[in-house]
């Protein structure tokens, strides 16, 4: 450290934009996102969240989580300091609604699947979630697979006598409207953003006491399972042909296909190895990301930020807002020191120019 360098005196650095909806626990692809913002603020950097759609922040992030929403005031900062942003969008976002001088895209599944483009831009800095999604990008740089689920949560239960089964076809049920299959009827069916939906803890019940857990889709509820000790069976479908993160996840704690007898013990067999695997991979994300974060600070230095990016999607305050927080801090000065020293000190401030109403 030099005799400039101090916890306490800032370090510019180019800042990351973060596009992604309010956070919502049903959605890995959201809490990868998030995690990504906390994480980059961990490690130092300054990394912030673009809500899109447009949410509230006081209601967009989670609390647990160091994730500070963009507003206009801190992009203009970084303009007139010529910090080119590092914009970081979803695969599920069409082209470049911010209008980013310099684009990351995180395809998080593949590409069109959930909505999207097709391909992606030249331009664009692509990076993958997984070794099975890269394949499918072009000129993929990295591959960062944040672990979405937590391990200390998603524990089995020892001693409790497991029976029955349970499965989840979400968007292979209600996005695509395909049909289940026989072998899951009548069987307790999890279902996450929709009435009568099962809360975190009460599917973690399900895991921990369910002989099988059958799953229609690539979802972080395998490998919630898995940690809960409930070997999974996956059943593919014209929707379902390979699962997302099997490089990273390995092949322990579940089966391919539900005529696999033989699978679906060594399933059963090797549920401990794959929940060794999937704590092993925070590891491996947390070096990703900082060969990430070299390289696309050293990519973005020569990208000019010319043009001001689209403040649509950012956080403003508006002039109401800033009245009625003049009228708050008033309101708490009388009560504080009384009526005739307020009128006093806003006068004495008026007449210096010290309360200003204008700002963004």
């Amino acid at each position: 450290m030099n005799d400039t360098e101090s916890v306490f005196l800032p370090q510019l650095r180019r800042p990351f934009y973060i596009v992604a909806p309010r956070y919502v626990r049903t959605s890995a692809g959201i809490k990868v996102l998030h995690y990504l913002c906390h994480a980059l603020n961990r490690m130092g950097e300054q990394a912030f969240l673009v809500v899109v759609p447009h949410y509230s922040s006081y209601l967009a992030t989670h609390p647990s989580l160091n994730t500070p929403v963009l507003t206009k005031r801190i992009m203009d900062f970084h303009r007139e300091n010529g910090l080119t942003p590092i914009t970081i969008y979803p695969e599920s976002v069409k082209g470049n609604p911010l209008n980013a001088p310099f684009v990351v895209r995180y395809v998080l599944n593949y590409a069109g699947l959930l909505g999207g483009d097709d391909e992606f831009h030249e331009d664009e800095y692509c990076i993958s979630y997984s070794e099975s999604i890269a394949g499918s990008v072009p000129h993929s740089h990295h591959t960062i697979f944040i672990p979405a689920s937590d391990p200390t949560f998603f524990t089995a239960a020892p001693g409790v006598q497991r029976k029955g089964a349970c499965f989840y076809a979400g968007k292979y049920k209600y996005y695509h409207g395909a049909k289940t299959y026989p072998i899951t009827d009548g069987l307790q069916e999890i279902t996450r953003d929709r009435p009568g939906a099962q809360t975190p803890a009460e599917i973690r019940d399900l895991f921990q006491r369910s002989e099988v857990f059958y799953c229609y889709e690539n979802s972080a509820l395998i490998i919630e399972a898995i940690l809960c000790g409930c070997p999974v069976v996956l059943l593919p479908n014209e929707h379902f042909t390979d699962v997302i993160g099997k490089v990273e996840l390995g092949d322990d704690g579940y089966v391919w296909g539900a005529d696999d007898a033989a699978g679906l013990e060594r399933a059963r067999q090797t549920l401990a190895i794959g929940r060794e695997r999937y704590l092993s991979l925070y590891a491996q994300a947390e070096q990703a990301l900082r060969e990430f974060v070299a390289s696309t600070q050293a990519a973005a230095e020569s990208v000019p930020y010319a043009q001001p990016m689209s403040d649509d999607y950012v956080e403003r305050i508006t002039w109401f807002a800033r009245i009625g927080g003049l009228v708050r801090t008033v309101r708490y000065l009388i009560r504080d020191n009384g009526f005739g020293f307020t009128v006093k000190l806003v006068l004495t401030r008026l007449k210096l120019g010290r309360i200003a109403l204008k700002g963004t």
